[in-house]
């Protein structure tokens, strides 16, 4: 209906109106009108053209009139003739108004219908819904959508071969009644058939599965919805899904994420927090589509879901265990680290008594025994040199004894220089000369020695050279005894970056991790532990074809 907004006029202003009009008409006044003739002639005037004015508006408001009650009765006469049916509801429920299609959908004379509850025609495991469904709408005051079975005494108990409603509902202007738009979905056919076929289906399914309109209303779920969520058909039908979450257990915003994905993308799965009809929390692992009809527009969406609380519990557990396993291996092996760097430092500190008790013994033997020696040499050659003439057997046995002596005192020689060579005092370049060249006339192998030069090496401490003089010892000793070489190439290399020491032999090779006896294997223990203390890094490899090479990194 279309109404015109009229301003009203009171008398004063009315009046004011017809003064300005009368002063505007062209008409005179009699010439020989006097005073009072002329206000009479002037109030004539007045009164006149207010009460033509009266008249046009009186006139106008009948047209107003006229036109609204025929908009009325062409608004009557749509809305009574149009083909879906049109109910208005009070709060309460009951209808307040009906078209005719409505009346026939309901089957009922239209005055009859007014004053009754719209709930009593819809199949009874459905009427629960739709007072949700009516409560939700005043609440939010937002249009929604629900497909609901009309009652049928034939069928009372809702059964798939009922004919359906789509009910569209939204609130007046004053938002105390509900209109619904009803639409006839049909009688039993095949679509009802395959829509019967469909829900047979969705029972098979293990999994929950659940149907919403496109205004988010629950219209169909199957069997595994009722197992897992304890809520029977008729409680779900006509609800938002929304009744079935624990929302306080999801951050914020999660949902309205969930909702955007599933509108742009047309799909989305992730982990959702509800709670049972008996209020058992429990987590499910949802996932969500869209269908759509032709024209793109939603016609439904599809959400499946398990419950996988047990699952997520399992997860969690594993990973507390993972953690808690991860923090005892953090800590065992910081235990681990602090243990290693105890016995590097306590295997550097036995090195360093080692051979501050090798160097003291050599002094010793050289102070001590090698004096005594020394002294005996003498006083048996000065006892050879008087027995020469007149005591030949005498003199005999004295130049035994001193052959004795002689070879002890090259015993004890040999001995220090096993516990200490004096070379070392002279630096590592002679010390490994010398190695080589005591290697040499022992084994008659050949043994070739390259190094780069005191300059290089001037910046090696006393502990590294000792290290780098004793793994060289420890090698060639190896390689006498069980390489079979008939090569052995010493190699030192030394910048300012770093020393790098190799000892390569051309003999059998290595033999398996294990398989040399005790001593070897303690050797190249002692050897790597020496090695480590120092900061350095110790390599030994040994190609199928033979040869072996021992090599020695330090960083300076």
């Amino acid at each position: 209906m279309i109404t015109r907004s009229r301003p009203e006029l009171d008398p004063s202003q009315l009046r004011e109106i017809a003064e300005r009009a009368a002063a505007s008409l062209p008409l005179q006044p009699p010439p020989d009108a006097d005073s009072d003739r002329l206000k009479q002639w002037h109030e004539l005037q007045v009164s006149q053209i207010e009460l033509d004015m009266q008249q046009q508006a009186l006139a106008e408001l009948q047209s107003e009139r006229d036109e609204a009650e025929t908009m009325r009765l062409r608004y009557a006469e749509l809305y009574d003739q149009a083909p879906a049916g049109y109910v208005s509801l009070d709060q309460q429920g009951r209808i307040t108004r009906a078209n005719l299609a409505a009346a026939e959908l309901l089957q009922r004379a239209r005055d009859e219908l007014i004053g009754l509850g719209f709930e009593q025609f819809l199949a009874p495991q459905t009427q629960a819904g739709l007072r949700r469904f009516l409560a939700e709408l005043f609440e939010s005051g937002q249009r929604a959508v629900l497909e609901a079975p009309l009652f049928d005494p034939a069928a009372p108990d809702g059964s798939a071969a009922q004919r359906r409603l789509r009910i569209e509902a939204n609130l007046d202007v004053e938002m105390s009644a509900c209109r619904m738009i009803l639409t006839d979905m049909g009688t039993p056919d095949l679509r009802d058939a395959a829509r019967l076929r469909a829900m047979r289906v969705l029972d098979s399914i293990n999994e929950a599965v659940l149907v919403c309109d496109a205004g988010h209303n629950i219209v169909a779920v199957n069997h595994a919805f009722t197992v897992m969520t304890g809520y029977p058909v008729e409680e779900a039908l006509g609800r938002n899904p929304r009744f079935l979450g624990r929302q306080e257990a999801h951050p914020p915003g999660y949902h309205a994420a969930a909702m955007l994905q599933l509108c742009s993308a047309g799909a989305w799965q992730g982990d959702v927090f509800n709670r049972r009809r008996d209020g058992t929390p429990y987590v499910a692992h949802m996932s969500l589509s869209v269908m759509r009809d032709d024209d793109s527009a939603t016609i439904y969406f599809i959400g499946v879901f398990s419950d996988v609380t047990a699952q997520r519990e399992a997860e969690a557990a594993q990973r507390r265990w993972s953690e808690e396993l991860d923090a005892r291996v953090a800590a065992r092996t910081a235990e681990l680290t602090e243990s290693r760097e105890q016995l590097r430092q306590l295997a550097e500190h036995l090195e360093t008594v080692k051979e501050e008790e090798r160097k003291r013994i050599a002094r010793d033997i050289h102070d001590e025994l090698g004096q005594n020696l020394l002294a005996l040499r003498i006083d048996l050659s000065m006892l050879s040199a008087r027995t020469s003439v007149q005591h030949g057997l005498l003199h005999q046995r004295v130049n035994a004894a001193m052959e004795n002596v002689d070879a002890t005192i090259r015993s004890v020689r040999g001995i220090m220089n096993e516990l200490r060579p004096p070379v070392l005092d002279l630096g590592l370049q002679a010390a490994l000369e010398w190695q080589a060249a005591e290697f040499r006339k022992r084994t008659g192998l050949a043994c070739e020695l390259a190094l780069p030069g005191e300059d290089a090496l001037a910046g090696v401490s006393v502990e590294l050279a000792t290290v780098l003089f004793r793994a060289v010892q420890e090698a060639l000793s190896n390689v006498r005894r069980h390489a079979a070489a008939r090569r052995v190439d010493i190699t030192l290399l030394a910048d300012a970056q770093g020393l790098v020491l190799s000892v390569a032999d051309d003999g059998v090779g290595m033999r398996p991790r294990g398989a040399r006896g005790g001593d070897d294997s303690f050797g190249l223990i002692g050897m790597r532990q020496r090695v480590v203390a120092q900061g350095g890094r110790l390599e030994i490899t040994s190609p199928a074809d033979g040869g072996c090479r021992l090599t020695l990194s330090f960083d300076l």
